[in-house]
């Protein structure tokens, strides 16, 4: 337990912000460490002064495309690079051969972003199934009674953005194999924070945003697709990346029926975003040095702490009761208007979402921070 709570107290050294307010705002966008906004210093610094040397940013490349499988506990060769959740899903969406008819089955309460790419298919004859209710959690009963012979996939959030909940991923990775579906996972809420492996689970396809629990920038993000499944699955866009290497060179195409890469960088096309990848590869560092385990143990702690101190004031947590079903995110119903800019005035950031306050940790989040939270509110409530 020491060890543990040492690593994290190293970790938590690494982000600035940790010193000049309360950050309770990660399922919106990450305040980067110093390993990261140091990665990046040093990649412009050699861009400036040396040029660009590609040679060496393939190799940070595919360290990082290794250390992002050991996170998610999968092979490398499954493990594409993609600008965010959105392109993922959307190159998820489009690399299934769909057939007029076929059907894709969502929650309505899915955000946006894991909705749009499959209402998009409609112009291609795909039916799009979004299943009402649930909003609380989601788990195979739910999408059971819509999913039939035609239904090529489900899509869902392994975390919801709100309130939070974490849905029952081994129950629909189940569902879908026993109907012959795709389970698609928008994963941005859960990466870096919850110990998700999906090929254990059965996913076929995963995709996150590295600008929340990543702790990596905007414009870069991890696209997974079971190693197994690839040769089925077709790019929508292709470039020389997704062809077999010496199938093309700098100035012109050797084979002009060159067959396509049988690992997931058949979907990454043109130079890919090198300085953000410098930067993800850092942070994932020190997300694997402190270890997913003791992050998701320690975030789901705190989440505990926060939830028991705000229901002894009468404000309840939004979302399952069960530990199990709950994540990073905590959202609650706070009485009255106005309460991100009290927060916001006692240097706490957090995010006001569809009427709720939503409180999303980091494992550089301390329960101290959570006490200070809970006077800021108390301050409040006595006025």
């Amino acid at each position: 337990m020491i060890e543990k709570s040492e690593a994290l107290a190293r970790a938590r050294e690494q982000f600035p912000i940790a010193g000049s307010r309360i950050y309770f705002d990660l399922a919106n966008m990450n305040s980067p460490p110093r390993c990261v906004t140091d990665a990046l210093a040093r990649y412009f610094a050699d861009l400036q002064e040396q040029g660009g040397d590609k040679v060496a940013w393939g190799e940070v490349t595919t360290a990082a495309r290794r250390k992002a499988a050991a996170l998610l506990a999968c092979d490398a060769a499954e493990i594409a690079f993609c600008r965010n959740t959105s392109d993922g899903l959307n190159i998820a969406a489009n690399a299934i051969d769909w057939r007029a008819g076929d059907n894709v089955v969502l929650s309505a309460h899915e955000h946006p972003n894991n909705v749009f790419p499959w209402l998009n298919l409609r112009r291609r004859g795909v039916e799009v199934r979004l299943v009402p209710g649930a909003a609380d959690w989601v788990d195979a009963g739910v999408f059971a009674p819509y999913v039939d012979v035609r239904t090529r996939a489900v899509a869902v959030a392994a975390v919801s953005f709100l309130p939070g909940q974490r849905n029952d991923l081994d129950g629909i990775a189940a569902l879908c194999r026993e109907r012959g579906a795709h389970l698609v996972v928008d994963g941005v809420q859960a990466a870096g924070l919850l110990d998700v492996r999906p090929r254990d689970l059965g996913i076929a396809m995963w995709a996150a945003s590295a600008h929340k629990g990543l702790l990596a920038p905007h414009g870069i993000g991890l696209f997974y697709c079971r190693r197994e499944l690839i040769p089925g699955l077709f790019p929508a866009y292709l470039a020389r990346n997704g062809v077999v290497p010496g199938s093309a060179d700098d100035h012109f195409v050797a084979k002009p029926d060159a067959p396509l890469r049988d690992d997931a960088c058949r979907f990454e096309i043109g130079n890919l975003n090198y300085s953000a990848i410098h930067a993800l590869a850092a942070a994932l560092d020190l997300i694997l040095d402190v270890g997913i385990t003791t992050i998701e143990e320690h975030v789901l702690g705190l989440g505990e702490d926060l939830t028991g101190k705000l229901a002894q004031r009468g404000i309840p947590r939004l979302g399952p009761p069960e530990r199990e079903r709950r994540s990073s995110i905590c959202a609650f119903a706070f009485r009255g208007e106005g309460w991100v800019e009290h927060f916001a005035r006692n240097r706490i950031v957090v995010s006001g979402r569809r009427g709720a306050i939503r409180v999303s940790l980091g494992f550089y989040n301390t329960h101290e921070e959570v006490d200070a939270f809970i006077d800021v509110v108390d301050r409040r409530l006595d006025a």
